[in-house]
């Protein structure tokens, strides 16, 4: 009797073993290559555009030559990949233990965005105040009106989520620093969300064309997967409905920080060149476009360290009975 309950208990054993063997189509660590083979092809490609396609000034494309069609396809190639692949381990990543995320790497990373950040908000505060002092005093338009077509009060908002980020990715990076949970900063978390969101209404008050509009779109599409990101990365970290939310951070998280390398690197590229000129007006350097991009890649690897405890525990061998 006791050998046949044995028996039972070890086949049921090695079909739940079989299930998660199963259930684990890719290892994250595809999506990481995907990354680098992507970003390997796109930068090159976006110097070479803002040196020979793209207006000086306006950021503009000048003409539609191959390069344009060439760059909007390996983009397209490269989301879509990023998302059926994180997609199709959405149950192993579902399965993920609970073992605490973070670590010197990624506090330190969260200190530079904060600083990153701090910046981000000076810059914008300066602007705002620019704008202000600009205004002359007309019955026509009043100040409110003059702040609000010129886009003033949308930096202003933009500076001021800039800070309270800062402060959210400090208190992040003492808890990962600490392996601690971050659980607690749940109403902290999505203020990088309202960072973005008004980062996104900033850039829509400028006067532009969006049919031939090149930097610009690179900006707004990674603005789009950052607060994708950002609100799933609230929901894991605060434990707040992150029940299969895990695969969209892969999901979303690699195109924003691949996108956010396109914007910054080709720019510093640029200027170390000694060709600033070609960077486009209201499109300058933004070092939080780095940081941000550190910390999504810093907190993808953690999370897939995390993915591979699930991987290994799924792919134990059950010892056969006697």
């Amino acid at each position: 009797m006791q050998a046949l309950l044995y028996k039972k208990i070890t086949l049921k054993n090695k079909v739940k073993s079989l299930q998660n063997q199963t259930s684990v189509k890719v290892n994250p660590i595809v999506l990481f290559v995907i990354f680098i083979v992507g970003l390997l092809a796109a930068l090159p490609l976006r110097v070479y555009q803002l040196l020979t396609a793209v207006e000086p000034g306006t950021g503009f494309w000048k003409a539609q030559d191959f390069t344009v069609y060439i760059m909007y396809a390996v983009l397209a190639v490269l989301v879509f990949l990023f998302f059926m692949i994180s997609f199709s381990y959405k149950s192993g990543l579902g399965k993920a233990p609970d073992v605490t995320a973070g670590g010197a790497v990624i506090g330190i990373i969260s200190l530079a965005v904060a600083a990153s950040l701090v910046y981000n908000f000076v810059t914008r505060y300066s602007n705002f105040f620019e704008l202000y002092n600009a205004y002359v005093p007309n019955p026509d338009i009043s100040l409110r009106r003059h702040l609000a077509k010129t886009g003033a009060l949308s930096m202003l908002l933009e500076a001021a989520f800039a800070v309270l980020s800062g402060l959210y990715f400090v208190l992040y990076g003492i808890t990962s620093l600490n392996k601690k949970s971050a659980s607690s900063l749940r109403l902290m978390a999505i203020t990088p969300v309202l960072w973005c969101v008004f980062r996104i209404v900033h850039r829509y008050m400028r006067t532009i064309s969006f049919i031939n509009v090149s930097e610009l779109f690179f900006e707004l599409l990674m603005l789009v997967f950052l607060i994708a990101f950002f609100m799933g990365f609230a929901q894991v970290t605060s434990k707040v409905n992150s029940a299969g939310i895990e695969w969209k951070l892969f999901a979303y998280g690699m195109p924003a920080a691949l996108l956010a390398l396109i914007c910054f690197v080709p720019r510093v590229v640029l200027t170390l060149l000694g060709k600033a000129e070609f960077i486009a007006d209201g499109s300058s350097i933004e070092f939080c476009d780095l940081t941000v991009a550190a910390f999504i890649v810093a907190a993808l690897v953690d999370r897939a360290r995390i993915f591979s405890v699930t991987l290994n525990k799924g792919t134990q061998k059950i010892p056969d009975e006697d």
